[in-house]
């Protein structure tokens, strides 16, 4: 006693039409088609929907309900073919996007915007990771997406570069080193820093080391913060400088300044977003290719 969507579609137009021949011109077919049809799901169902006379077409008390019912399953089978065609197209769905400090800042939030607006119907998960916490979420699946700092190969992630961007000194408008347009390492020993904490910031901590050292100086720290938020809190108390990539836009000139660093050799943090190799869904590549044109036409400073 099967019957499929055809017939109840042919069904509808008959119950709201009330005639077969005006029915068969909705559906473009013809009237013993249509005849053909509702007699077969009569006959499926063995009830009696229609009460037909030479002049009208009226519904039984079964056909009203049926009607109802009908109408119900079409649209929200109309739905869910919608909505498969969009989740295959790579135009719906959920992304689940890890981002570190770096990117936290600037660069993720613009790549979120361009790509919602573009895929209004792609839901962005947005969460807080150190790099290696995000190399190890994308291999279990529990994000889809990271923001990496620094390049990274392996045989479970694939990488692409996003952006790269120049360290600089941030420190309070009122720090004498403020008058000059650019530091050095050496300017930089001579004041109190502040750095994130090796356990939140360690990718980005180790260049920073790496670029006292490589310029023949120790870095040590006076005060460590996890956050961005709290080692800007604490520059502008007063505590410090520190060391980052670009001055958050978020800070106005009136409470942070920035400084170019000046290196023997030039001191530039990549960004890389990272997926894992074996998930190569749209969603996944569309939000690849936006983070590559947002991320190539603009300067991380």
């Amino acid at each position: 006693m099967h019957f499929d969507l055809k017939h109840l579609a042919t069904f509808v137009a008959v119950a709201e039409e009330l005639n077969f021949h005006r029915a068969a011109e909705r559906l473009a077919t013809t009237q013993p088609a249509v005849s053909r049809m509702v007699q077969e799901l009569e006959a499926r169902l063995s009830v009696m929907l229609l009460e037909r006379t030479t002049r009208s077409v009226r519904l039984t008390e079964a056909g009203r309900y049926l009607l109802a019912e009908a109408r119900d399953i079409l649209q929200r089978m109309e739905v869910a073919e919608h909505y498969t065609r969009m989740l295959d197209s790579g135009a719906k769905g959920t992304l689940r996007i890890g981002y570190t400090t770096i990117t936290g800042h600037s660069l993720v939030p613009d790549i979120s915007r361009e790509f919602r607006n573009d895929n209004p119907e792609v839901k962005l998960e947005l969460s807080y990771h150190s790099s290696p916490a995000q190399r190890d979420l994308i291999i279990r699946d529990q994000i889809d997406i990271g923001f990496l700092v620094g390049s990274f190969k392996s045989s479970e992630i694939e990488t692409r570069p996003v952006a790269t961007h120049s360290v600089v000194a941030l420190l309070r408008p009122d720090n004498p080193l403020c008058a000059r347009k650019e530091l050095t390492v050496a300017d930089l020993v001579s004041q109190p820093i502040v750095i994130g904490t090796d356990a939140e910031w360690p990718t980005f901590r180790r260049i920073v080391l790496d670029m006292f050292q490589k310029e023949g100086h120790i870095l040590s720290a006076s005060q460590e913060a996890t956050s961005l938020l709290g080692i800007l809190g604490l520059v502008t108390a007063g505590m410090g400088i520190t060391i980052f990539c670009g001055l958050p836009r978020f800070c106005g000139a009136e409470a942070i300044v920035s400084r170019p660093i000046r290196t023997k050799s030039p001191v530039i943090v990549e960004t890389h977003v990272a997926w894992k190799r074996s998930k190569t869904s749209r969603t996944i590549r569309r939000f690849v290719e936006t983070s590559q044109t947002v991320g190539g036409r603009q300067l991380w400073s």
